[in-house]
């Protein structure tokens, strides 16, 4: 003859899996639920992360191409060492800031405010282009040639 003790213990295991089985049901199919909403939310990242990057490379592209000005106002304009000291002033950026900015060297920019050398044609063009910059957008310039640390990347 069993024990009735371990009669008892089976019938109320198997009446507690029987009481718990449509709970359990509905807690697989919150769980399935929510997988199908993660594998959803995880391709709408990717694909977010995809444009993300083919945005800012267009970005970086349109940064880092030269701002060149009309032939016609390049050959009108006047740029005394003064001026050039002026707009760099007026920008808020140090000589190798500005030099990196026209893509020149730091030392061409020390020679134009002595008075020493004159910018040649793409120089003077590039800083006849600059003077419609503002301080954001210079900066925002100078970030794509620099990694966020500050260093060339």
């Amino acid at each position: 003859m069993p024990n009735l003790g371990s009669v008892l213990k089976s019938e109320i295991a198997r009446l507690s899996r029987r009481s718990l089985r449509p709970l359990c049901l509905s807690i697989k199919k919150d769980v399935a639920a929510l997988k199908r909403s993660l594998a959803q939310h995880k391709r709408l990242l990717a694909q977010l992360s995809r444009d993300n990057a083919r945005l800012m490379a267009d970005l970086n592209l349109k940064l880092t191409a030269p701002v060149i000005a009309p032939a016609d106002v390049v050959n009108r304009a006047r740029l005394g060492p003064s001026l050039i000291r002026s707009q760099r002033k007026r920008l808020g950026l140090s000589r190798v800031a500005f030099a990196k900015l026209l893509g020149v060297s730091g030392g061409a920019v020390v020679a134009w405010e002595g008075g020493r050398s004159k910018p040649r044609a793409a120089a003077k063009a590039a800083l006849i282009a600059i003077r419609k910059l503002g301080k954001r957008e210079a900066r925002q310039r100078l970030s794509v040639f620099s990694g966020p640390d500050g260093r060339k990347s």
